[in-house]
């Protein structure tokens, strides 16, 4: 594979950064050549998929679910997806493809392409869901989406609505105390159940027996991709950050999900 090429003409914390961004994914390369038994982790948005105005206009590039299901062939089965979207919206976008994955943020799980959903925590208070109904209709340019175990709020079209949006979601914590948290992302806050995450779900998932023995890589673009990368370097494997709003160019090892995409068609060629 050829080895990403960045300028490490910086100083300090910058020069820092490219070189273990540079290190990481370099070292991914090299074994994959050498035949080592690797897993691929990867988020959507941002990863996959550039980021669109609202989640429903993302555009698909036409050989990414043939070249996903290549992979997961090649992988015997050891990729999955890990996303903050439900599954049912995941396989929507990769269609006729599916393929094992967590989605909103590890409150849904399917352990295999072949099995059902399985959504993981109990539905929202319904009173929850009204509430945060509300507060969105009172902030014109907010989109709500709701994925039934979890609700995201994009100010994408309203970026100056964020803290006022944050603080509105703050003060239904103590009316419905331990019932959810408050998670950010790009140009979204996303009210998720207690206790989910993606390196909570990255754990799960690289306990199944077609991720077992293998070494973990998380491909992600978002904050809420930084516990998955934990967890993978934590189980000896690597956590690649994809540039963008959450990553500079100086700590990622992409530029962006095009680049992503072309280095997992070499990827594929490699296995």
């Amino acid at each position: 594979m050829q080895q990403l090429k960045k300028d490490i003409t910086l100083h300090g914390t910058d020069r820092s950064k490219i070189e273990r961004a540079t290190a990481a994914r370099s070292r991914v390369e090299q074994l994959v050549s050498t035949g080592s038994p690797v897993a691929l982790f990867l988020d959507i948005d941002g990863t996959l998929l550039d980021v669109a105005l609202t989640p429903s206009t993302v555009h698909v590039p036409p050989e990414l679910a043939e070249l996903l299901a290549t992979i997961s062939t090649r992988l015997s089965g050891a990729l999955a997806i890990v996303t903050g979207r439900p599954i049912a919206e995941a396989d929507r976008l990769l269609n006729p493809l599916k393929l094992t994955a967590a989605g909103v943020h590890g409150a849904e799980i399917r352990l295999a392409a072949t099995q059902d959903v399985m959504s993981l925590t109990p539905a929202f208070d319904p009173g929850l869901r009204i509430d945060i109904k509300t507060a969105a209709d009172s902030m014109p340019g907010i989109v709500m989406e709701d994925k039934g175990t979890g609700i995201a709020l994009h100010y994408r079209l309203a970026p100056e609505l964020r803290n006022s949006l944050l603080l509105t979601l703050e003060t239904l914590i103590p009316k419905y105390p331990g019932q959810f948290t408050i998670c950010e992302g790009r140009k979204v806050v996303e009210v998720l159940p207690v206790g989910f995450s993606k390196g909570r779900a990255l754990r799960q998932l690289a306990a199944l027996p077609q991720f077992v023995n293998r070494i973990p890589i998380m491909i992600g673009d978002d904050i809420a991709d930084i516990d998955a990368f934990r967890v993978a370097e934590n189980m000896g494997g690597f956590g690649l950050k994809v540039a963008g709003e959450n990553f500079s160019a100086a700590e990622a090892s992409f530029d962006g999900p095009a680049e992503v995409l072309g280095w997992l068609k070499t990827f594929s060629d490699g296995l």
